[in-house]
């Protein structure tokens, strides 16, 4: 008789955790608007038995005093709500805190023009007269070559050199002097040599005026 006897204690035993079982309801809302939150998991800590909330917050989860509820949702604090001396009621959850490691984010000047021209100054960067050629045939291609690099760099002497207009609106904009003034024109035909003699004088004119801006911003 000791399979009937145990089936006995079992089924005593299986009454007993059920009669110590109670249904819980509340309510979860955020702790600071005290909004209804729908979907949020609600578990009884160690076991597999779990629910989630009603569109409008609302739960019911059967469980016992000796158990503890757990409460999570994205982006919210878990909350765990022990039973002992649980009441209906509301279950606010707080927004987890979330502290970022500070970032510095260093800015890169981006010439629209960077590129464009390689194949053109690379053609130029060849030009020589070869050892054979004649003497007047070698006259000729300097004097081509001379012709053509006059063409190229009249924008930029009308813009910088011919012209005063943007060099007056320069030094007065940022207080400069004169040698002040020279200084950063020659960092900018330094950088920009491979550019600055085939765009438009209104395209020359920005790209001095945005180096000058950067320039003087970090000197």
């Amino acid at each position: 008789m000791p399979f009937i006897r145990n089936a006995f204690f079992l089924i005593i035993f299986s009454c007993a955790l059920a009669q110590g079982q109670e249904v819980f309801r509340g309510i979860v809302v955020d702790s600071a608007t005290f909004s209804p939150m729908p979907f949020v998991t609600v578990v009884v800590k160690g076991k597999g038995t779990g629910t989630i909330t009603t569109d409008k917050g609302n739960f019911e989860i059967k469980a016992t005093r000796n158990d503890t509820l757990i409460f999570s949702f994205i982006g919210y604090a878990n909350a765990e709500y022990p039973l002992f001396d649980y009441e209906p009621g509301l279950i606010r959850l707080a927004e987890r805190k979330t502290i970022l490691k500070t970032i510095t984010i260093e800015g890169k000047a981006i010439n629209p023009y960077e590129g464009m021209f390689d194949d053109e100054n690379a053609r130029i960067a060849k030009r020589h007269n070869r050892f054979y050629y004649s003497r007047a045939k070698k006259e000729k291609r300097k004097l081509a070559w001379l012709r053509e690099d006059n063409i190229q760099v009249s924008t930029y002497v009308d813009v910088v050199i011919n012209s005063t207009e943007l060099k007056d609106w320069l030094m007065k904009k940022y207080s400069l002097s004169e040698k002040e003034y020279y200084d950063i024109l020659a960092k900018f035909n330094e950088k920009n040599s491979q550019v600055m003699y085939y765009i438009t004088a209104a395209e020359l004119a920005t790209l001095i005026k945005n180096f000058y801006a950067r320039s003087v911003t970090v000197k």
